[in-house]
């Protein structure tokens, strides 16, 4: 899962992420390898663990898949995943030049991580106070480029069925 900093789990991605290396000072921005490209939202009034329901059911799937499943999804975490997708997507084409297309990249990386909390307090027994946490969280989702293998398999599925047709 991810990592416990400053009292909000975090995904380990983001820690490693928050600057390129060693030799380079901490940024605000995330930095991606080459031939990786992202995008996040951030401040969702949704519990992270809500959107983690729909983030696993996309990472390590085509990007055309992804927004298959979250264009069908019930789920309201669905809609701003499905916008940060876009936008990744959009990152990606606009930082390549054009050179790279939805059917090349997959989601190599997707996490929800926490954000701030609201505190509300409702009425209790014994004229106390019960504490209530209205939580908010962090959604980045990390195009990367599909594997060959997987290309290759494509192409001979597409190949068998029109053979057969």
């Amino acid at each position: 899962m991810g990592k416990i900093f400053r009292s909000k789990v975090v995904s380990a991605a983001r820690i490693e992420r928050k600057h390129g290396g060693d030799e380079n000072a901490p940024t605000a921005k995330l930095v991606y390898p080459d031939g990786y490209y992202g995008a996040s939202l951030r401040g969702i009034r949704m519990a992270p663990q809500k959107v983690r329901l729909v983030v696993d059911q996309i990472r390590g799937k085509p990007v055309e898949r992804a927004r298959e499943i979250l264009r069908y999804s019930s789920k309201r975490a669905a809609y701003y995943l499905d916008r940060v997708l876009l936008s990744a997507l959009g990152n990606a084409d606009a930082k390549s030049e054009g050179r790279v297309s939805a059917e090349d990249l997959i989601v190599a990386e997707c996490y929800a991580d926490e954000g701030t909390r609201l505190k509300r307090f409702m009425a209790g027994p014994k004229g106390g106070a019960r504490p209530i946490l209205r939580r908010y969280s962090h959604i980045t989702v990390v195009l990367g480029p599909a594997k060959q293998e997987e290309k290759a398999e494509k192409k001979d599925k597409k190949g068998k069925k029109e053979k057969a047709a």
